[in-house]
């Protein structure tokens, strides 16, 4: 099993639905469609869930350019929420890194719905190895 596959078998990521899962370049892209396990008591795509699948997405895009025996870690992660997104919405996440050094990665992350953007992220990895 390569290691995107790992990230997009995990559990957790199963349960919230996640599909289309790629890494090309150091661009990440997921999608997933809100549904019972990622709304809030509200009704809509639970924040959590956009902070969490923002990481992965960072974390997806990274892996194509780490090398075999590199590693990374979530160093700093800031997400603006900026409107919900409703139960049956497909929610695109989409990575690009902004500049990667040799143990420090930065990037910028977008969370849409259709053409509407929902939020944005920077997210900074530690790479190990």
């Amino acid at each position: 099993m390569n290691r995107l596959d790992a990230v997009r078998n995990l559990p957790l990521h199963r349960y919230l639905g996640v599909t289309r899962l790629t890494s090309d370049e150091g661009t990440g892209t997921l999608a997933f469609e809100v549904g019972e396990h990622t709304v809030n008591p509200a009704g809509v795509l639970h924040g959590g869930v956009v902070y969490a699948l923002c990481d992965v997405c960072a974390y997806a895009g990274l892996l194509s350019l780490l090398k075999p025996d590199q590693e990374a870690v979530t160093h700093d992660l800031h997400v603006s929420v900026m409107r919900p997104a409703q139960y049956g919405d497909t929610v695109v996440i989409t990575s690009r890194p902004v500049r990667l050094g040799r143990r420090i990665g930065f990037f910028e992350v977008t969370a849409a719905v259709d053409d509407t953007l929902i939020a944005t992220a920077r997210v900074t990895k530690s790479i190990l190895g």
